[in-house]
C-alpha cells in the first residue's frame, strides 16, 4: 500500500529544495541530514555557493507533491527593457559535509543563472523558479539587486525549443535578511519560492550589488504563450 503524507508535510520538503539565497547570492536554508532533520548553521553563509536539496527520501516527496509536469526547461532570460539577455541552465547537486551533518545542495552556475529543475517549466502552471548571483562571476542578476529590474517590465523565457513566453513583472520584494530573520520574513520567502496554481516566474538573488545580506526576489506573471 502507497503511503500517504500530510498536506503540512510535503508543503514543507516542497519548499526546501526551492528556498534559495546565493551569496554572491548566498544560500540559507536549513541544513538537512541524513536523518532528516533540520538543522540551522552560520557556516551556511560561510560556504554560501549553493542552495539545500532534499535527502532521497524527501526528494520521492517532492515528486509526489510536484504539479505535472508541462512544457520544456528554459535555457534563455531576456529583460527587453535593459537591453539583457542571460543564459539560463538546470542546477545540478553536490554533496557536502557542513559543520558535521552530510547534506546535498544546488549549485548555482557562476556564469548563467540557475533554473530549479523541481520547479514549473518555461510557459507551464506553476512557479518557475530562477536564481542567479548579484556578485560572483558574471553577476548576471546584478540589475536585480541594482533595482534596476521594475514593476511592468516584460521577461521573455526561452524554453529548448525556440519557444517564448513573456512574463510582466508585478512585484519586486524589499530586501530580506540572510542572516537574524524573524519567523515572519522566513516565511515570506519561502512563499516566494514556493510553487503556485497560476503560471509565474521568480527570480532571486541577493542584495546588495557587491555582498549578501538579503535576497530579493522579483515575481512575474505569464501573459503571453508560446511565440
Amino acid at each position: 500500500m502507497k503511503r500517504r503524507h500530510s498536506p503540512k508535510i510535503l508543503v514543507f520538503v516542497l519548499l526546501l529544495p526551492v528556498i534559495v539565497l546565493i551569496a554572491g547570492c548566498q544560500p540559507v536554508a536549513p541544513i538537512v541530514s541524513e536523518g532528516g532533520a533540520a538543522v540551522a548553521s552560520p557556516t551556511q553563509v560561510a560556504e554560501a555557493d549553493a542552495i539545500e536539496t532534499p535527502t532521497a527520501d524527501e526528494a520521492a516527496l517532492v515528486e509526489e507533491a510536484a504539479p505535472d509536469v508541462v512544457g520544456n526547461p528554459p535555457v534563455e532570460i531576456e529583460i527587453p527593457a535593459l537591453s539583457l539577455v542571460i543564459p539560463v541552465t538546470p542546477m545540478g547537486w553536490e554533496s557536502v559535509d557542513v559543520d558535521g551533518q552530510a547534506t546535498t545542495r544546488w549549485v548555482v552556475p557562476d556564469d548563467a543563472a540557475g533554473w530549479a529543475p523541481n520547479s514549473a517549466r518555461a510557459g507551464g502552471v506553476g512557479n518557475v523558479v530562477i536564481a542567479g548571483h548579484q556578485a560572483r562571476g558574471a553577476a548576471v542578476f546584478a540589475a536585480v539587486a541594482l533595482g534596476e529590474v521594475e514593476v511592468g517590465q516584460e521577461l521573455v523565457l526561452a524554453d529548448e525549443t525556440g519557444n517564448t513566453f513573456t512574463y510582466r513583472v508585478v512585484e519586486v520584494s524589499e530586501p530580506i535578511p540572510v542572516l537574524g530573520a524573524t519567523d515572519a520574513e522566513v516565511e515570506q520567502a519561502a512563499a516566494y519560492a514556493a510553487q503556485t496554481t497560476d503560471a509565474r516566474l521568480t527570480l532571486i538573488t541577493g542584495w546588495p550589488a557587491a555582498t549578501t545580506t538579503h535576497r530579493v526576489f522579483v515575481v512575474a506573471e505569464l501573459v503571453a504563450g508560446a511565440q
